[in-house]
């Protein structure tokens, strides 16, 4: 039986003036992959169109994680993290409704975010450039997910980390193409291309990481010096889409939450605390 779903793609897509036939059976796909969610019609009608629109993108390849089912998500790393120091300063790219911001149990707390949530109304962009200190113990990006976005909150975070502290990134591990694609296609789940960031680490031999395989992908990583240089693979990556991240995925330090807390507690101690300023 025919989806209730591919009559309404097929009527958008007449009068958009695409294949309505292809359109139809192109979302039927994708939309199967997430029958468990709940979609508004004007959704369903705006990601078809979208997907028609960047097929070509389309790849076959997908990472069959159920976050749901995985008992861990981005709060239980974070106050991981915040546990090596007790005392310690936090900052958040990222906060929308504070669902994280929250539940952090730090000293001192900053979220950043344009819109809404956390306690700077600002870009990440403006907020590093104004920043004065102090340094922080463990920040958490969530922004913007694109990769140049990504790449400018890791190299921002990194200048305002404290020696032996931990920067995270949420969304790293899109399972399908459609939750990849930049342009955004998906209203819900979208990860975004931040995952290039991670070959760039891995290219890295200033920085040790590992991607959590939980809540969306949670790479967790700390710097091995006291400047660390991260290599700029844009050229290659820049252009790059799904199709090489499931192609490359095996090269990555993938690992569950409980390797990953072993991991943490063998680099143990947390931050030293002998950077100070004045904050903005």
């Amino acid at each position: 039986m025919e989806p209730f779903w591919s009559a309404a793609v097929a009527r958008s897509g007449r009068a958009a003036g695409v294949d309505c036939v292809r359109m139809a059976r192109i979302w039927s796909d994708e939309i199967m992959r997430r029958r468990k969610k709940k979609l508004s019609l004007n959704t369903i009608i705006r990601e078809a169109i979208l997907v028609n629109r960047y097929r070509f993108h389309r790849h076959d390849g997908l990472f069959d994680y159920e976050w749901d089912e995985i008992n861990y998500n981005r709060k239980a790393v974070v106050n991981r993290l915040l546990s090596l120091t007790p005392d310690g300063e936090y900052l958040e790219i990222g906060c929308a409704g504070n669902d994280l911001f929250d539940a952090v149990m730090a000293r001192r707390k900053i979220g950043v975010d344009p819109v809404r949530g956390g306690t700077h109304r600002m870009t990440s962009d403006a907020f590093f450039a104004s920043y004065k200190g102090p340094a922080f113990d463990v920040v958490f990006i969530d922004g913007l997910h694109i990769y140049e976005q990504v790449r400018r909150d890791l190299d921002g975070a990194l200048r305002w980390l404290r020696p032996g502290g931990w920067v995270a990134i949420h969304d790293m591990l899109p399972r399908d193409w459609f939750e990849e694609h930049v342009p955004q296609i998906r209203t819900r789940g979208w990860t975004g291309d931040g995952w290039k960031v991670a070959f760039e680490l891995l290219a890295s031999p200033d920085i040790d990481f590992r991607l959590l395989t939980i809540d969306h992908g949670v790479l967790v990583a700390r710097a091995r010096t006291a400047n660390p240089s991260i290599p700029d693979l844009s050229a290659t990556l820049a252009n790059a889409r799904f199709g090489y991240l499931h192609e490359h995925f095996a090269l990555l330090p993938t690992v569950g939450y409980d390797a990953a807390a072993a991991w943490i507690a063998e680099c143990g101690g947390g931050s030293s605390r002998n950077t100070s300023g004045s904050g903005i």
